[in-house]
């Protein structure tokens, strides 16, 4: 097997620094987005049923308040994706400040399943109207 190269190019580099600034910007415009009174889920407006990302507005309006309990409320599911998505941006931001991949704690295509298999499971759970 080859060496692979550790360092970034200069468009990987950006491109994670994008990510970087993006990822909080989104979360800081739900409380913006919930104001706006507009159907957010075109699944939802057209079924009647909620989508699997059903409530992730809410749960990220509700994270910026600072409130986990309702945030959890809206949408179980939804707040292990944004935590992996926290811990990927990290990396991506540890790898875009030193120039170099992150090789010994990358988070892995499998804990990305785990997540929208949990987040598929909560679902499924509020069709049936269980907690």
């Amino acid at each position: 097997m080859g060496e692979v190269d550790a360092s970034l190019s200069g468009p990987e580099r950006q491109w994670r620094s994008a990510l970087l600034l993006g990822w909080p910007i989104a979360l800081l415009g739900a409380p913006v987005i919930m104001a706006m009174d507009v159907p957010l889920c075109a699944f939802r407006h057209l079924s009647g049923f909620p989508c699997p990302l059903c409530g992730g507005t809410s749960a990220c309006a509700a994270l910026v308040e600072g409130n986990f309990l309702a945030a959890w409320q809206a949408n179980p599911g939804i707040l292990l994706l944004l935590a992996l998505a926290a811990v990927q941006t990290l990396q991506l931001g540890s790898e875009a400040w030193t120039g170099n991949r992150v090789q010994h704690w990358r988070l892995g295509v499998k804990a990305w399943h785990a997540g929208f298999a949990m987040l598929v499971a909560g679902w499924i759970l509020r069709l049936f109207g269980l907690p």
